[in-house]
């Protein structure tokens, strides 16, 4: 893990110093997320198959939580494979 000092601009801009974006593979343009947890502000590089398997996935928690609201739920095969209790669970 690379550390290093930087500060913001008045413009509200922040420099990720060379060292950090080269352990990160950071390249010009790259996209973020910007988040503030707390205080701590955490950015995220953002690519389109990340960002799509994310949505996927929030989509499937959504789906869980309703089902659990409603009390449903999905019976499994101890004999099932990983894949088929996860194709299971998320149909």
């Amino acid at each position: 893990m690379e550390v290093a000092l930087t500060k913001i601009s008045p413009n509200g801009q922040i420099v990720i110093p060379v060292e950090v974006r080269r352990d990160a593979r950071i390249k010009p343009h790259s996209k973020f997320l910007v988040f503030n947890k707390g205080g701590n502000i955490l950015l995220k590089p953002v690519d389109t198959t990340t960002l799509s398997n994310e949505m996927d996935l929030l989509v499937k928690i959504g789906k869980s939580e309703e089902q659990i609201k409603t009390g449903s739920f999905i019976k499994a095969d101890t004999k099932m494979s990983l894949e088929e209790i996860d194709d299971l669970l998320t149909s």
